[in-house]
């Protein structure tokens, strides 16, 4: 059997009978992050230069676009939205990267064009998220190849084009034409080239935007009968080999038991996810000791190998550099600046916070790098020690290697609502801050999903 053809068939088989009702909750958890993300990440740089190209662009006004008030065709809505989502880099994060960046806006676009009701775009979130983060786990390279060459954009188009196409309700036939579509349109493998060796990191960053509109407009092309390769995952020349890998693990594309959604992370800080390990090591040395910063002689952080090669950072050009950097983000966290103001210069050039972060370097523990190995390559599994010297001689030693927002170790409720609070807090008030997450929390009784688009307008 082609894994295509058995990925195509359980695509079009999914029900929202049948899914359990703890999948449905952490998918409502997914669609409220992933669009207060896009509201915060709507105001900085990066999100600001892609709605602006969308008002010149225009087009048939059928999707809104996340922090304005205005809308436009649903493809450039999606590469929008995505684009702000992930503009922080405070959205989820799964196996290969960023798979709620890529899936929600493509279904929110689409969903508001159609008028689709919750439990449909629900459906087809689960559904995007079981496709994409199946495909991307299986042609994760070797370690050796991954330091070569990788992509995280590369694989979400599957999840985009699978949720669309389930919210377009395609056949097996255009199914299986959309999977072809997809896997030809998807963006090359290009983190090898992500700029540390460059003025600074590119905005184009994890690619989260263009797998949206690409797998979108799969959806779109196969549903008008265009066609594709039904067998785009199949062999040794399928979709492993054009994304860059070295090898493909064919039964996890089509073992289905269990739900991948399950899996996804949650983000308790705007940087990279290789970064957060960091931060709670760092986070219980300040709640357990309260050190003090002008007592701080020095702070050391030891980590895997590519940590300690590309993310030490001290001269950041711009917002993304810091997303990047473990010294800017102790420096920031250790001065309590909240996180929807991490990406503004105004808060990341303070002289208190740039003199913090020339005290923090960053080195290889080779331990740590094959313990990061043998956990499976885990974003949220990255072994770190922080060790904080002082000027008289004492120090503080922390460690994590389980990163909070993980599926073993998950953000509260109250965690999960705090973050959006303040993602919000500078285009909404408290009135329909409250109302937004009381829609998205009972999302499967919309009736149209317009109704939750249009509340986040911003005029």
């Amino acid at each position: 059997m082609s894994e295509t053809r058995t990925m195509a068939e359980y695509l079009v088989g999914l029900k929202y009978s049948d899914l359990p009702a703890e999948v449905i909750a952490k998918c409502k958890e997914l669609i409220l992050d992933s669009l207060a993300c896009g509201i915060g990440g709507s105001r900085s740089p990066l999100g600001r230069v892609v709605r602006e190209l969308a008002a010149e662009l225009g087009g048939n006004p059928q999707s809104s676009v996340l922090g304005t008030g205005s809308k436009t065709a649903c493809t450039l809505a999606a590469y929008t939205n995505a684009s702000s989502i992930n503009a922080l880099d405070y959205d989820d994060t799964g196996k290969g990267g960023h798979p709620g960046s890529s899936i929600i806006p493509a279904v929110m676009a689409l969903g508001e064009r159609l008028g689709k009701d919750g439990q449909s775009i629900l459906l087809a979130c689960v559904a995007g998220y079981e496709i994409g983060t199946r495909v991307a786990a299986a042609i994760e390279p070797t370690w050796e190849r991954y330091r070569q060459i990788h992509g995280v954009g590369t694989a979400q188009t599957f999840g985009s084009m699978a949720a669309c196409a389930k919210l377009l309700d395609l056949d097996l036939d255009q199914v299986l034409n959309a999977f072809g579509v997809a896997g030809t349109s998807a963006p090359v493998a290009h983190a090898g080239k992500f700029g540390w060796h460059d003025k600074s990191i590119p905005f184009v960053k994890d690619n989260v935007a263009w797998p949206a509109q690409a797998g979108l407009q799969a959806a779109l092309l196969a549903q008008k009968g265009y066609e594709g390769s039904e067998s785009i995952l199949d062999g040794d020349r399928g979709y492993w080999v054009m994304a860059g890998s070295d090898q493909c693990d064919f039964k996890i594309l089509t073992d289905f038991t269990g739900y991948e959604i399950m899996k996804v992370s949650l983000k308790p800080y705007p940087c990279c996810r290789w970064i957060h390990t960091t931060l709670d090591a760092l986070g219980a040395l300040i709640k357990e000791s309260r050190p003090k910063i002008a007592d701080i002689d020095r702070i050391e952080v030891f980590a895997i190998e590519p940590l300690a090669e590309f993310f030490g950072k001290t001269n950041p050009r711009t917002f993304l550099d810091v997303e990047f950097s473990i010294p800017y983000s102790v420096a920031l966290k250790f001065h309590a600046t909240p996180h929807s103001e991490w990406f503004e210069p105004k808060n990341w050039t303070r002289p208190e916070i740039q003199t913090l972060a020339s005290k923090v370097s960053v080195t290889l523990d080779e331990e740590y790098q094959a313990l990061y190995l043998k956990l499976n390559r885990q974003s949220s599994r990255m072994p770190t020690r922080l060790e904080v010297f002082f000027k008289g001689g004492d120090k503080l030693v922390g460690y994590a290697d389980d990163a909070s927002g993980s599926p073993t170790n998950p953000l509260s409720r109250e965690q999960r609502l705090a973050k959006v609070e303040d993602l919000l807090q500078k285009s909404f008030s408290q009135g329909k801050r409250e109302a937004f997450i009381g829609l998205v929390e009972n999302l499967e009784q919309t009736s149209h999903i317009g109704e939750l688009m249009g509340l986040l307008k911003v005029s």
